[in-house]
Order: C-alpha cells, then sequence, then structure tokens
C-alpha cells in the first residue's frame, strides 16, 4: 500500500466521509491534490464575497469529481485521536515527516519536546484497523489525525 496522505481534522471520520470520500475540489486539499496529480485543469471563479470558488475545469466537472470520489472509496484510512486539536495539528506534520506520503506538499516542522508523546500516537495510528469509507460510518470520532493508503497511486 502507498501512503497517499495525512491530514487532521476537529472530527476524523466526518471529515473523511463527508470532504474527502465525497463533496468537491474546493472542500478538500486531498481532493485537489488527487485532481492536480491527475492533470485535470482546476478554474478559481472570484466571487462577490472575495473568495474564490475552485472547481474541475472539465466538459463535466461531476465526473471527474465522482473518479475521484471513487478512488478515495477503494483506499484504506487508518486515524487516531488526539487530546487536542492543537495536538493533532502539530502531530499530523509529525507524521508526515515520518511517513512522507505522496501528496502532501506542505512540511512543517513539529514541537520536538512532543516526541515522546507522538512516538506513542504514531503506534496507535499504525496499529489502528483500516477502514475504507463505508466502515467509517458507524465509527466514534473526534479530534485527530488520519492517513489515506492505496494500492496505486492517482
Amino acid at each position: 500500500m502507498i501512503v497517499i496522505y495525512a491530514g487532521d481534522a476537529e472530527d476524523v471520520v466526518k471529515r473523511i466521509r463527508s470532504n474527502h470520500c465525497g463533496g468537491n475540489v474546493e472542500a478538500s486539499a486531498l481532493r485537489r491534490h488527487i485532481a492536480e496529480n491527475k492533470r485535470y485543469p482546476i478554474k478559481n471563479t472570484r466571487r462577490s464575497s472575495g473568495s474564490y470558488r475552485v472547481r474541475l475545469d472539465l466538459p463535466d466537472p461531476k465526473a471527474g469529481e465522482q473518479e475521484i470520489s471513487d478512488y478515495l472509496r477503494t483506499g484504506l484510512w487508518k486515524f487516531v485521536i488526539c487530546d487536542s486539536n492543537v495536538e493533532a495539528q502539530d502531530f499530523q506534520w509529525y507524521v508526515i515527516d515520518v511517513l512522507k506520503p505522496l501528496l502532501n506538499v506542505l512540511h512543517k516542522i513539529w514541537n520536538i519536546e512532543n516526541q515522546v508523546r507522538y512516538q506513542a500516537l504514531f503506534a496507535e495510528l499504525t496499529s489502528a484497523p483500516s477502514m475504507n469509507c463505508k466502515q467509517l460510518r458507524n465509527t466514534a470520532s473526534g479530534t485527530g489525525v488520519y492517513v489515506f493508503f492505496h494500492e496505486v497511486a492517482p
């Protein structure tokens, strides 16, 4: 299995199921990275509020989004619950540093003072069961870090 992506969320199961396994490239950096890796053109349109609307610039954007969803639904997810949002945000950088996921483009420094704690969390993460999107449906969740694996690169 290839380590594709790692991230953090206040509600890891909701983030995976709602924004990654469904949704669109605007709501998910992972979906956007997959689209870019597949060389899908992406269109940014400025809204009247000043923010940007991000969409696939394809003849049928829904077909592209469905292909991304299908890819994400055929992969496997692992996650670990952290003690706080601050811990999860920092721990994700440790996970990215150790696993070097294929699609994580940002790499930040994690707090070395937390190394012992992060080693324990990492052991918990790596021993966690691998689940697909459907298996996550009734899984307890919370603030934490998740990792996405797949047999093939996007």
